[in-house]
């Protein structure tokens, strides 16, 4: 993947505060990529994988934790979709199963295996002891697996760099103002302790992932793309759960995923501003001058972001 990994080093030049897009110089900076997703619902985060899969050359150690698990299924379709686009490199992790059923993909499961049970403090302990630098945490699911990290290993705070999918601060443009965003309310325990330990957390907000600029819909450019004839079986893949989202959800599926991928490798689309945020019991975001400092999404380049992933895919 020589020409993505350069085209995303020159996107990452443009932000001072890009991490995947650093020179790798030697093995013990070897850098650390966390993809925290519930691949295998919301097709937004297959295709934010295999973005990543693109992007994030194989020279970085890069781990992907499924959020909200459902008895390995959505590790196993990590683990299919990243090795048909010839990523054995990445390690893939079965995270915390919060009980739930969110899972449209057991139809393609007779093509994949059962992930090894590895556990997802001791994982990411061991691979921070091996190579020493930042780990860029991109979440796209319930906040779970970043909680527990934190609460175990509390000193790898300041290591690691999250940028999370979710939480909304203007109530009139969110769907249910009610309760807090979905990767939120899932877990709201977690999410409320993850993001009171992480040391420097951006939020890129469902407000302005959740907008008609970032639907798919069987129409769409994307879609027709992945679904051509001659189209790869990873590309099949996301297609099939396209396909099955679609089925459910007949109104589309948001690119909420790729955008926060975007942000996280230091592509210019999001803009963040620093804002204090309240974090209530329920994980529901409010801005007070009281509350914890952080970095949230305040304008997004659409076109801009959506032809980044039509062509980088």
């Amino acid at each position: 993947m020589p020409v993505l990994a350069s085209q995303l080093t020159g996107i990452a030049q443009t932000s001072a505060e890009a991490v995947v897009a650093a020179p790798v110089t030697s093995a013990p900076d070897r850098r650390i990529v966390v993809l925290d997703t519930d691949i295998a619902h919301d097709p937004d985060d297959a295709v934010m994988v295999a973005l990543a899969a693109r992007l994030v050359p194989e020279s970085d150690h890069v781990v992907v934790l499924t959020a909200d698990e459902t008895g390995g299924r959505r590790a196993r379709i990590a683990r299919r979709l990243l090795d048909l686009m010839d990523r054995p490199d990445v390690t893939v992790v079965p995270g915390r199963d919060l009980g739930g059923d969110r899972f449209v993909m057991d139809h393609h499961l007779h093509h994949t295996t059962p992930q090894p049970r590895y556990d997802v403090v001791d994982t990411i302990t061991t691979t921070c002891a091996l190579y020493p630098g930042p780990v860029t945490w991109i979440g796209c699911g319930p906040m779970s697996n970043l909680a527990d990290v934190l609460v175990i290993a509390p000193e790898l705070s300041e290591r690691i760099i999250v940028t999370q999918m979710g939480g909304w601060l203007n109530p009139l443009r969110y769907r249910n103002p009610h309760k807090s965003s979905h990767n939120f309310h899932t877990d709201t325990h977690s999410a409320g302790l993850a993001l009171r330990l992480a040391s420097r957390p951006r939020l890129v907000l469902s407000e302005h992932t959740g907008v008609p600029e970032m639907l798919i819909t069987a129409e769409s450019a994307l879609y027709r793309q992945l679904a051509a004839p001659n189209a790869p079986a990873w590309a099949q893949l996301i297609v099939a759960n396209f396909d099955a989202w679609f089925a459910r959800r007949p109104g589309g599926s948001w690119m909420h995923d790729p955008l926060a991928l975007s942000a996280a490798v230091g592509a210019p689309f999001v803009t963040f501003g620093t804002r204090r945020v309240r974090i209530a019991h329920d994980a529901r975001l409010c801005l007070d001058v009281q509350g914890r400092e952080m970095k949230v999404s305040s304008e997004v380049d659409y076109p801009a972001a959506m032809a980044w992933i039509l062509d980088t895919l």
